[in-house]
This record gives C-alpha cells, structure tokens and sequence, in this order.
C-alpha cells in the first residue's frame, strides 16, 4: 500500500504566507505517513492578473525561492512532491505548469497546462510541448491541471502513456469537478487520480471586490470548491475533503487495483483520427446541417417476458410517444445470445416508425462472418436510414464482428450521432461525433457497472455539450431507467456553481416510455464562462499518444 496526502488552503497575493503554509503541510504529510503529497493550482500567486506582463513578471523559475524551498522540503522528509506554479519564459510568455519532486529534492520534471480556463486565457500561454509522464520508485506519475480534466484528451493522454497515478492541480469554484469530472476521469482510464483544490477567497480587500465585479458574481461564487480527493479506478473517492476546511486528507492506495490496461487494451486508435485533425478544419464537417431545435426524446424499455410480448409492447409504447425520436435498448426484443426472427423485428420498426412519423434506434443484432455484431439501426418515417455497428468490443467476447465507423445523420432538428453501451467508456468515440457536429447521441445500452452511466453517460454529454438519449435493458446487469443527459437552455454556473454539467432526467421505472422535450441548440455552443471552448481549444497537436503516433518520452 502506498500512503500518500492531498492538501488545500487559501491561495493569495501575500506569497510568503502561501509557501509557509505549503511547506507546514508538508511537514504533516510526512508526519503522517504519506509518501506523496499534492497541492493545489496557482501555488505561488492567484489568477488575478492585469496582463500578460503581470502574470510574467509574478511568474517563478526552477531556480527561485519557492521551487528551492518546495526542493528542500521534499529532501528533508524523503518525500514526493506535486505542487502548480507558474513559469517564466522568454518575455512575454509565462505557462500554468505542474511540478513533481522527488524524496532527494531533485526536480523530476513538470507537465503545461494544455487548456486554460476564462481570465486564464489572458495572463498564460497554453503548453507547448507534449504531457509526460514520469516513472518513479512509487508508481509512473502523469499530471494534469483542472480544466485539463474538463476535457478527456489530457487525461488521456496520461494513461495512453502508462500512468498510475495522476495529480491534478485545481484553482476551481465549480462543485462539478469533484462529484463528476474528476471520478470520470480516473474510471475511464483506470488509474488514480489525487486532486488537490483551493478554499476560500482568491484574493483579499479591493482585488477581491474587482474580481466580484468583473465575474458578476457575489463573494460565494469566486470561493474555492474546495474537495480535494484521491480517486480510484473505478471512479469511487477512497477520501474527499470539505468545502472549506484547510489541510490534509490520507489514502491508502494499492496499485495491483490499477484498471488502466484493460481500459487501454480496447480502444481503437485506428478510428480516432478526427481527434488529431487541426481544429479549423472542423467548420466543413458541420455545413449542411439543420438548424439544432425542438425535438421530443422518448426512451422506450419493453418489459415482456418473450419475443413477442417486447416486441408488442415496443410497438404499442412507439404508437403512444410523441412524434420525434425514441430509443430502444440493445438487442431490446430479444434473450441474450439470440438473434433470430431479425426480418420480422425489422419489418415491425419500420412499420411502427411510418405509421407515427416519427425517428427511431434500436438495437439490433446481426451477423457478419459466422460472429453477432451488435447495431444501432435509425429508423424514420421512409424507412431504414442508417446503421452504427459497436467499435469496442464487449469484456470477454471473443463472438463479435467490430464495426469500423461512427456515422453522422442530418435529421429535421439536428445532427445524430449513434453508439451502444459500451462506446460510451470511451471518450474518443463520441468525441469523434460531436467533431463531426453531432448534436445528439442516441444510445441503446446494457449496463454493466453503476459508474458506467453514473459517470460515463454524464461526462459524456458535458464534455462536448451534446444530448445523450440512452436506453437500457431492463435485465441489464445492472438496471438502470432510461435516461437523457441535456445541455442546460443557459449556462448555469451564477445559479449552480456547477461549472458544465448537464441535465439529467431519468425515467421512473425501468421499464416504460419516458418523454422529455429538448432543445438542441444550446448545444452548439461550446464555451465555458462564455469564453473557453470544449472543442475549439482542445489541442491536437498534443495527442499523438491518443492516436498510437508516438510513445512516451523518458523521462
């Protein structure tokens, strides 16, 4: 097992006061056992610049008195170290970076913060150079900086290049990171993840009155969310701090529960490639779309106890919804491992799908080569439109035929984008769609763990603000209803303190339909505080690791 700690306390502009409190943490890191400590965004200066020649001249060197004195610390407790802290560069460039510090004091190496966050974008540079990851004598280390966690390619890239543990530094006030963002992350990648976030005021007097007045919030809202945790593999905080209280919190961690490879060993790399391309070359892929609009989501779950009676019950549930688009779980006619009676099954949806005007996917079987393959099928009121076929193969199938696309299809209220259940445990999958301009995700699913669309389904439809409409089955291994995660109609960051989360409304029962009206077009806009895009900011020139194009640097 392998103690270690996570800290948070007020940043601010009386630095002295910060690097003392930094190094007393330090000291009751090792005072309490713990191998590895980590600390939070901004420790030598809060984000309050007036320019970016403030934020350079603030900036420290590898060389300075807090990095020195963090080095020294580290030496005396035979400590690992992970702490923020901004560095000076060529005048005027100054980056957001990520320290890690080794039990003798050397300086192990560091990581840029690849996207940064609203009044960021004004004082920093984004990085410029890959994210590493560092092999240490207690585990490979990665390290991300809080809205790097926001979207799914940093902390990607950390597993694609073998971290065990990854420390993310944050300087947040949303609520969201710690309940969503930050056990997403560590579950879909199965490392663990120990994030360490600020408490109370940024800054104090007139600069916290300015910076109230600049955010338009009141004092609560430009507070630190506080809720520094380590997470596990599978999504779950093994500790979370309060909101407010300053200090440390423990874990024990044992790396023989790393997941990572068996995250890794199913994705398709081969498939992503849209998640290298250069972002200003995305515009061509979204003309010729419909207007996003108005658009009644019915999830519909067949509860009978054969073919025929779900099937019925399927049709007549599909007659009552409102005209729109309804979803149907995977293989939802038939008992596991059955795929028989396809042509009647498909004769009755098109049919169904006539007769109400309406769209419909449903999860179908097929057979390809001697193996099932697993479909999305889009219905509408002509007929077959379309058809997704599963990229990542179901845990333990060694019968399936893997399909090789992920199509987009223009209906009257947006774009569509189709996956199954097990597609939403990658990120890339439906990231590929909302870079293809997706608006909506239809996905007919078999849950198999809580975290799956607990976690997954949710993070999925926040980080590229796009609908999600999922169906599952009722014998799912675990049951969960119908659900349809939404972006909010306004950003709702000033009522909530949540800084991108999306609605979820969840059927009550799990079988059944369940209606929802949504209205796509909030989703079009991509932006966080008005100002940082989840798609347009990302950073492709960064995610060679995602696409298998380059390994590890050593470090």
């Amino acid at each position: 097992m392998l103690r270690v700690a996570t800290a948070q306390f007020e940043t601010g502009k009386d630095t002295d006061r910060v690097l003392a409190d930094i190094l007393r943490l330090a000291d009751e890191a090792a005072a309490g056992g713990a191998r590895l400590v980590h600390f939070q965004e901004c420790c030598n200066y809060p984000t309050s610049y007036t320019d970016r020649e403030h934020a350079w001249r603030e900036a420290v060197t590898l060389e300075g008195p807090l990095v020195s004195a963090i080095r020294a610390k580290a030496r005396e407790h035979g400590l690992f170290i992970g702490f923020n802290a901004a560095v000076r560069g060529p005048f005027p460039k100054a980056w957001m970076v990520n320290h890690l510090i080794g039990p003798d004091g050397e300086y192990i190496g560091s990581n840029k913060k690849q996207v940064l966050m609203w009044i960021e974008r004004d004082a920093f540079f984004p990085s410029d150079e890959d994210g590493r990851v560092y092999d240490t004598e207690i585990g490979r280390i990665g390290m991300i900086s809080c809205m790097d966690g926001l979207v799914p390619e940093t902390s990607r890239t950390m597993a694609c290049l073998g971290a065990d543990i990854v420390l993310n530094s944050l300087c947040s006030n949303g609520v969201d990171e710690a309940n969503l963002h930050i056990p997403a992350r560590a579950a879909e990648n199965g490392y663990f993840m120990i994030s360490a976030n600020r408490v109370g005021d940024m800054v104090k007097g007139q600069d916290l009155q300015d910076l109230i007045d600049a955010a338009g919030m009141t004092r609560d809202f430009v507070k630190g969310a506080g809720e520094s945790q380590v997470v596990g593999p599978d999504g779950a905080a093994l500790v979370r701090a309060t909101h407010d209280d300053i200090g440390l919190v423990f874990a024990d961690i044992d790396l023989s529960k790393l997941e990572r490879e068996d995250r890794m060993a199913r994705r398709r790399p081969e498939l992503y490639a849209l998640m290298g391309a250069d972002n200003a070359a995305l515009a061509v892929l979204a003309e010729g779309r419909a207007p996003a609009g108005k658009v009644a989501l019915t999830t519909i779950v067949p509860g009978g106890a054969t073919f025929d009676e779900r099937l019925a019950q399927a049709r007549e549930m599909i007659a009552s919804a409102p005209a729109g688009l309804a979803v149907l779980p995977e293989f939802f006619a038939w008992d596991r491992g059955d795929d028989t009676r396809l042509d009647e099954a498909t004769a009755a949806l098109v049919e169904a799908a006539a007769e109400a005007r309406t769209y419909l996917v449903a999860g179908l079987p097929g057979r390809e080569h001697g193996k099932r393959v697993n479909r999305a099928v889009l219905f509408g009121p002509e007929g077959v439109i379309g058809e997704y076929r599963q990229i990542h193969a179901d845990p333990g199938s060694n019968d399936m035929a893997l399909g090789d696309d992920l199509p987009v299809f223009d209906l009257p209220f947006g774009r569509l984008g189709l996956l199954l259940g097990e597609d939403l445990l990658f990120p890339e999958a439906a990231r590929v769609l909302a870079r293809k301009g997706a608006d909506l995700i239809a996905c007919p699913a078999t849950w198999r763990e809580d975290w799956h669309h607990e976690l997954m389904l949710t993070a999925r439809s926040a980080e590229n603000h796009v609908t999600i409409v999922s169906a599952s089955r009722a014998d799912s291994l675990c049951a969960k209803p119908g659900t349809i995660c939404t972006t909010p109609p306004e950003y709702r960051f000033p009522q909530t303190k949540e800084v991108n989360a999306p609605d979820r409304h969840m059927a009550p029962s799990l079988t059944g339909a369940f209606t929802v009206e949504v209205d796509l077009a909030p989703n079009r806009d991509k932006r966080l505080m008005g100002a940082t895009d989840l798609i347009m900011d990302t950073r492709p020139e960064l995610y060679g690791a995602i696409l298998a194009l380059r390994e590890s640097v050593p470090a």
